[in-house]
């Protein structure tokens, strides 16, 4: 049985441990994932040995007429079909073509990473362990979690975790839609043009036309001239207050090197009041009258 508080490792060392080509694809397997160490490598590789293991053993008895072959074989279809590492209608030859990338795709660190939750997949672990992740509302802190194919759609953030406000700063950026407008007399278009980001959103194209009689007077925060219609000019009066921050804070500057100057000027007179300079003669004859 063993000791409970010591449970047994899930996972079988490679035979040999200093293998260059085994360590190699591990290392790549361990970026692209944002794997801890090796060790989760190696569960992942015993997870897959164990089911095409027991795909082999089916098929080596399923030409038999026992019942129990067709049971345990629809079984693991089912399992597999259910984490969807298989998708349906698959046979036991499907179990033993797969990779251990098929397993890995499948935790909860990558698919959060892949639904555009996190930044990088690194984030992404971070993200999990931290408790800023929930399936279905339920908190999940397991990086190695394996999402069944009902759950993908239902992971996102936890009610709770700040990351649900679109301002945080941890959420990954998605595209800005930058707006070019072109005014005329009766008109006025407005064009998105899209900015290169990380992600790819949702955006589409859109012209908006809309009257301007009744809003002649009021003040758009970008122009365009008649001439060159979709050249951005800034507003005059943008550039005034631009103007006056800038003078104010020029003049704040120069308040407090005045300042700076005063306080040391009244330093160095306090100084001379406690130790006022004495001439070499007046030392001399100082010493003089002493002796």
């Amino acid at each position: 049985m063993g000791k409970p508080k010591f449970p047994r490792r899930k996972y079988a060392k490679p035979l040999h441990p200093w293998k260059e080509e085994r360590i190699k694809t591990e290392k790549e397997l361990i970026r692209k994932y944002g794997l801890k160490n090796h060790k989760e490598v190696w569960k992942a590789k015993t997870l897959l040995r164990k089911y095409r293991a027991q795909a082999r053993e089916l098929l080596g008895k399923i030409g038999g007429a026992n019942p129990q072959v067709k049971k345990e074989s629809d079984q693991l279809l089912l399992r597999l079909t259910r984490i969807n590492v298989l998708p349906e209608n698959s046979t036991l030859d499907d179990v033993l073509a797969l990779d251990v990338e098929n397993i890995l795709s499948r935790r909860l660190q990558t698919i959060v990473y892949h639904r555009g939750l996190a930044t990088t997949i690194r984030h992404a672990r971070q993200l999990i362990t931290h408790g800023h992740i929930a399936v279905g509302g339920r908190k999940v802190t397991i990086p190695g979690y394996m999402v069944t194919k009902d759950e993908e759609n239902l992971i996102g953030y936890l009610p709770s975790s700040p990351l649900n406000m679109v301002s945080h700063p941890s959420r990954p950026k998605t595209e800005v839609q930058k707006v070019v407008i072109t005014t005329t007399q009766s008109t006025q278009t407005v064009e998105p043009v899209k900015t290169e980001g990380k992600k790819d959103t949702a955006l589409s194209d859109v012209k908006v036309i809309t009257d301007l009689t009744e809003k002649k007077d009021e003040a758009l925060p970008v122009e365009s001239t008649s001439d060159k219609p979709g050249m951005m000019v800034p507003n005059d009066s943008l550039i005034k207050k631009e103007a006056h921050q800038t003078d104010m804070a020029g003049e704040e500057v120069k308040n407090t090197e005045m300042t700076q100057r005063s306080d040391d000027a009244q330093k160095k007179k306090i100084k001379e009041k406690k130790h006022p300079k004495v001439s070499k003669k007046e030392a001399v004859d100082k010493e003089n009258e002493v002796s």
